[in-house]
């Protein structure tokens, strides 16, 4: 009776342990990435804020390059969405719109994903002079 009475407890604090951890463990994350470009802030701007531009270097975009894509609105602008629908479950169907610009800073997103979950995520880019011909883009 003592053995399983020890036995019962050590279960119990081993499902207790992480549950009393959950509660205080950070619920945000964040995934960046940047790179440096040899070509000037402006320029390298002007190409990021168009999404239609993201064909040409999105991971996505890669893993499924038959996926449907959809626009609406004019690209580069505040409201412009673009939509894509894969069959490719890692890539699946989901939408972004440009929530807003600060010229030659920042673009902010809104990340809308509809499978294979459900899920809605602001994200942004940015863009840093390094040298008259170099920008870091986050």
């Amino acid at each position: 009776m003592r053995i399983l009475k020890t036995i019962l407890i050590a279960v119990g604090i081993l499902i207790a342990v992480p549950l009393i951890v959950a509660l205080f463990a950070k619920k945000d994350y964040e995934v960046e990435r940047e790179i440096t470009i040899d070509k000037p802030k402006e320029e390298v701007f002007d190409y990021v804020k168009f999404l239609k531009n993201q064909d040409n270097y999105s991971k996505w975009a890669t893993m499924d390059p038959e996926m449907k894509k959809t626009y609406s609105g004019t690209d580069g602008t505040v409201g412009f969405v673009s939509a894509w629908e894969s069959d490719n479950k890692d890539v699946g169907i989901g939408e972004q719109e440009i929530k807003k610009i600060t010229e030659g800073e920042r673009i902010d997103f809104e990340l809308r994903f509809f499978e294979p979950f459900e899920s809605t995520e602001p994200a942004y880019m940015t863009t840093e002079s390094v040298s008259e011909n170099q920008t870091k883009v986050k």
